[in-house]
């Protein structure tokens, strides 16, 4: 069954889904940061600007220029403003707008209080920056001042914007660190898993590095412990059961020479059958408890001595292609290899093989022109005893364990067994192997 796809926009590793998680939120950080500091920037422009017109008007108020204001629409100069008398205060003067809420609401509360009274009757701005004020004095005066408006005319800068890729950059860099120091024991855990998968006699995992870490190596060493047992075990179980074997075979065998000539034939062979599924059953066990060490394999010359073997046999397997070295047991491939050719051989007579490389594989192709395996059959046809109903004969039917030996040397091996009918009839076994 094939892994499931890593979800749509999402790095296909837990190393680049959590430095993207993390990247993700500091970048977030980071802008509310940023955001909220141009607010807080903003807000204190604004009081700045509050400031000084508040600063002004109070100093228009108090000044002597404005104690005997002259008839209306005299006006006068103030220090860093304009102003005029009216008669009383009209509505804004047009083609102004609204002053900022904050600037407005600031600027009343100094005046208020400074003057113990707020005099300022409306705000208005000008299109330039410019900012009008119609007061109107307890004493009944009526005023309208204009001033400049203070807006600050400086872009943002670079400093800030340095000191925010700076911040980002260094909580980046320290953030993939942080990922790789999280995920590298993952790593080592799955490594030692797929090097579990081809040897169980793999030594365990030291204990170090932080606790969580020592735990679930504990906990890898003991479930790799019972795993060895319990093949360890089930391999001296079907030792013993063969070898138990051995001698009420023996003993029929000579009881077979009492026996007439017509009467022997049909018996032998079924002792003949009876042997042949015991050494199968010892040699799936042997291949679940390997004992050969793993080393550089040059697969192709495998086949090659492999398939001239069979030619004093009368079959003449082909051979096309070619593949790269592999690392693993020579004897188990070459048993893995050598029962898919039996197979082909038993069942149509005669076999192709082909050798290849495919994403990162080296692969071994055994395919005949026989009467394949219904589709219902093709993953059954693996499992160990499992034979196809029209097949069980003594001549053809076998044990049912080649192809369930060579699906586990294969899996030993970190590769897998897969079987497809071909188009126009027969079978092809496809064993795939990494480097």
């Amino acid at each position: 069954m094939s892994a499931r796809p890593a979800a749509r926009g999402l790095p296909a590793t837990l190393a680049g889904r959590v430095l993207l998680l993390l990247l993700a939120g500091l970048v977030l950080a980071h802008a509310a940061s940023f955001g909220w500091f141009v607010l807080e920037r903003g807000r204190a422009l604004e009081r700045l600007a509050a400031q000084d017109i508040a600063a002004r008007i109070i100093e228009l108020v108090r000044s002597p220029v404005t104690a005997n204001l002259p008839r209306e629409g005299a006006g006068g100069t103030a220090p860093r403003l304009r102003w005029r008398s009216v008669d009383r205060l009209a509505e804004k003067p047009a083609g102004t707008r609204r002053v900022s809420t904050r600037i407005e609401s600031e600027t009343r509360r100094l005046v208020a209080a400074d003057l113990g009274a707020d005099p300022i009757a409306w705000m208005a701005r000008h299109d330039e920056p410019l900012v009008s004020v119609g007061l109107a004095l307890a004493d009944g005066r009526r005023i309208v001042a204009r001033t400049l408006l203070f807006e600050d005319e400086l872009p943002f800068p670079s400093e800030a914007w340095m000191s925010v890729l700076l911040l980002l950059a260094v909580t980046a860099a320290f953030s993939f660190w942080a990922v790789r120091l999280a995920v590298q024991p993952v790593r080592v855990l799955a490594d030692a898993a797929e090097r579990l998968s081809r040897n169980i006699a793999e030594p365990p995992l030291p204990e170090r590095g932080p606790e969580e870490l020592r735990a679930a190596t504990r906990a890898f060493n003991r479930m790799r412990e019972r795993l060895k047992r319990h093949v360890d075990g089930r391999t001296l179980a079907f030792a013993a059961m063969s070898h138990d074997l051995r001698t009420p075979l023996t003993r029929l065998r000579l009881r077979l020479e009492s026996l007439p000539e017509k009467d022997r034939a049909a018996i032998e062979g079924d002792l003949a059958e009876v042997e042949g599924i015991a050494k199968s059953v010892v040699g799936l066990a042997r291949e679940l408890s390997p004992e050969e060490a793993v080393a550089t394999v040059d697969l192709e010359a495998l086949v090659r001595r492999l398939l001239d073997d069979y030619v004093p046999l009368g079959h003449h397997v082909a051979l096309a292609g070619r593949c790269s070295p592999v690392q693993g047991r020579a004897d188990a491939l070459r048993r893995a290899i050598a029962n898919l050719v039996d197979n082909a051989l038993k069942y149509a007579g005669a076999a192709e093989v082909a050798l290849s490389d495919e994403a990162g594989h080296s692969v071994v192709r055994v395919c005949d022109r026989g009467p394949g395996i219904p589709e219902e059959h093709l993953q059954r046809a693996m499992q160990p005893f499992h034979r196809v109903e029209s097949s069980r004969s003594r001549d053809t039917g076998g044990s049912g364990l080649g192809l369930a030996i060579a699906r586990d040397i294969a899996e030993g091996h970190g590769g897998e067994l897969t079987l497809e009918n071909r188009d126009g009839g027969g079978l092809c076994a496809r064993l795939a192997l990494p480097p």
